[in-house]
């Protein structure tokens, strides 16, 4: 994990830093949208059935959690202008309003 203050707006990088972030702590509105995920992956019925051919618990968790940091970047890039870390926050931005995404205590 390396989390330095910049800021950004393509998925790749999103992308990393939800993978870095998911180590601290989701905000309200990211709560919200894993939820939203969630329910979702639920009732997909060819996410459940894809999911039941893998034997190992920790595949099944690893295949999970890049859905759903897929799944969480094309809502947050759909939503969202920019995107910025600062001072171990991650923040979505759009116009002038910043939205707090996660935040991480690296000490």
């Amino acid at each position: 994990m390396y989390i330095k203050n910049e800021k950004f707006s393509d998925e790749e990088t999103l992308l990393e830093m939800l993978f870095d972030f998911s180590l601290g702590t989701r905000s309200a509105y990211t709560n919200e949208l894993v939820a939203q995920i969630d329910n979702d992956l639920a009732i997909n019925e060819k996410y459940q059935e894809f999911i039941k051919t893998l034997p190992d618990a920790d595949d099944r968790a690893e295949v999970y959690e890049e859905e759903r940091d897929m799944r969480l970047a094309e809502i947050l890039l759909e939503q969202f202008d920019s995107f910025e870390v600062s001072n171990a926050h991650l923040y979505a931005i759009k116009g002038d309003a910043q939205t707090l995404l996660f935040e991480i205590d690296l000490y």
